[in-house]
């Protein structure tokens, strides 16, 4: 198809034709929609239509989108993009590096999208882009370049545990699932500064995921032939469901016997009863900021460079399902 039959088979000049598909001012608004219609009717809207949207396109990357927690992130990012006139698109990973690259480059090089944004602590390499790129992870990262906000648990779980040995707690434990394993790092990192020896029959990695891993810990730290933990920390929220629900099931009581901690306090409220200790996740925060430094790079003609990076750190709360437990006493 060719212009010149486009406007033969629309009865109008070549002119409008053109002037139609570039956008230009000069034709009325029902005039491009005749235009379009007799193109779209001969199956060649798409080979003359090249107008650029007219908003700022922002593609984010999850990992999945079962998880109240990636929910949390996505209805945060799309009020903050929202307010900024953005349109959000949507892409999840499934946690597969090669289909988060070939998402990458379909935004990058074929859509060419404004910005993208990946959400995915478990993303050691991302490939080149000269699009805005804003990475969210839960640790800080070599980058060569791209934006990077971290929110660095180190701090939150170094607190709660200070909070945990003030009170005697010494046999503490963590029940996490394959993808928590850089929080089980962490933790035994953080163990390690503090001077508290770790039990490694308390670190526990199911083979389940949610609440199901978290019961699965539970039974597992409660039915083994050595002596089971007085805290536990749940590496996310729906784990530490899992283990609030196990526990009561075992008839045994939190924080009188077990105190609990969660890495992670989505969904909320973890427990309809107890106000649970947690490390928050600060998804609002980290969203704000990763709106706020996708305005400052879109437009720039190398927004990946140079490098930054963002570290924020993470704070504890305690709640009410922390308590000295009394087998720990009593070995004092």
């Amino acid at each position: 198809m060719t212009l010149s039959k486009l406007a033969q088979l629309a009865n109008v000049s070549v002119s409008v034709v053109s002037k139609a598909f570039s956008g230009r001012e000069d034709v009325s608004d029902s005039m491009r929609e005749h235009v379009f219609a007799v193109a779209r009717e001969h199956g060649c809207f798409q080979q003359f239509y090249h107008a650029r949207y007219d908003k700022p396109v922002i593609a984010v990357i999850i990992p999945e989108a079962i998880s109240k927690y990636y929910i949390h992130i996505i209805e945060a990012l799309k009020k903050g993009m929202e307010a900024n006139g953005y349109t959000m698109l949507l892409s999840i990973s499934n946690f597969d590096n090669t289909l988060k690259n070939e998402l990458v480059r379909y935004y990058t090089e074929h859509s060419k999208v404004d910005g993208l944004v990946l959400i995915d602590a478990s993303f050691d390499k991302v490939i080149k882009c000269d699009t805005a790129l804003v990475s969210v992870c839960s640790s800080k990262r070599q980058m060569q370049y791209g934006s990077e906000i971290y929110l660095e648990k180190s701090y939150g779980i170094n607190a709660a545990l200070e909070y945990l040995m003030a009170r005697g707690h010494r046999r503490i434990a963590l029940v996490g699932e394959a993808y928590t394993q850089p929080k089980q790092k962490k933790f035994l990192m953080c163990s390690s500064e503090l001077g508290l020896a770790v039990d490694e029959r308390l670190i526990y990695t199911s083979l389940h995921r949610f609440e199901e891993a978290g019961k699965d810990g539970v039974r597992k730290l409660f039915s083994g032939d050595f002596p089971p933990p007085s805290a536990i920390f749940g590496a996310y929220g729906y784990i530490t469901q899992g283990i609030l629900s196990e526990l009561e099931a075992m008839g045994l009581r939190v924080p009188e016997d077990v105190s609990v901690i969660s890495i992670n306090n989505d969904p909320y409220p973890l427990h309809g009863e107890l106000d649970v200790a947690c490390i928050p996740s600060d998804i609002e925060l980290l969203c704000s900021k990763t709106v706020e430094i996708l305005c400052q790079k879109i437009g720039q003609k190398s927004p990946n460079l140079p490098p930054l990076q963002v570290e924020m750190r993470s704070s504890f709360y305690a709640g009410n399902t922390v308590s000295r437990a009394a087998k720990d006493i009593q070995k004092q």
